[in-house]
């Protein structure tokens, strides 16, 4: 019995010290990691629109795809909307930044924090990938939701990621969808 107990309090010394060792690590990397988010933020906000003035930052509630809007104003008038949207990949949730026209078209687009697969769906990080949705989103020309909507280059390409595909395609046709209501309200 007294050796059985010896030995639980040894392993209960090894999880505290690993807890607490663990604990410290996160302390001091989460403020790190939080202000390098904001960093990459702020970066991808300021590729996706150098030609505008991007605005605050307003929360979207009603919406499960659309979690952020930001407006964009060039020369002083309205140039379109800026949008964090939250797509569903292989790896999980995605946050992609889209800068969408009033009428819903895709301008830009970037795929941020993910967890896809690195080889396949990582490609989608590239900023060549998100051009197959430039140009789409309006009422005329939907985004393409399916390998079939695309080319045959670039249904070619996204083999072997379809969910990565599906999940970025989605996302950006919600948000389509999105501005083309607000732009009407």
């Amino acid at each position: 019995m007294k050796a059985v107990a010896i030995v639980g309090l040894k392993l209960f010394a090894i999880c505290a010290v690993a807890a607490v060792t663990l604990g410290g690590i996160n302390a001091i990397t989460e403020p790190v990691i939080i202000q390098r988010k904001a960093m990459e933020l702020e970066q991808a906000l300021n590729e996706l629109t150098p030609e505008a003035d991007t605005g605050e930052a307003a929360a979207v509630a009603e919406n499960p795809v659309v979690v952020k809007r930001y407006p964009i104003t060039k020369d002083g008038g309205s140039a379109g909307m800026l949008l964090e949207l939250e797509g569903s990949g292989y790896g999980g949730e995605m946050a992609i930044l889209a800068r969408y026209d009033a009428d819903g078209t895709i301008r830009a687009a970037r795929l941020m924090d993910n967890s896809e697969t690195p080889g396949l769906g990582k490609k989608a990080e590239n900023p060549s990938y998100m051009e197959m949705f430039v140009g789409s989103g309006s009422a005329q020309l939907p985004v393409p939701v399916r390998k079939d909507m695309l080319p045959a280059g670039q249904a070619d390409a996204i083999t072997g990621a379809t969910i990565t595909f599906l999940g970025v395609s989605k996302a950006l046709a919600e948000g389509a969808d999105y501005v083309r209501s607000a732009a009407g309200e």
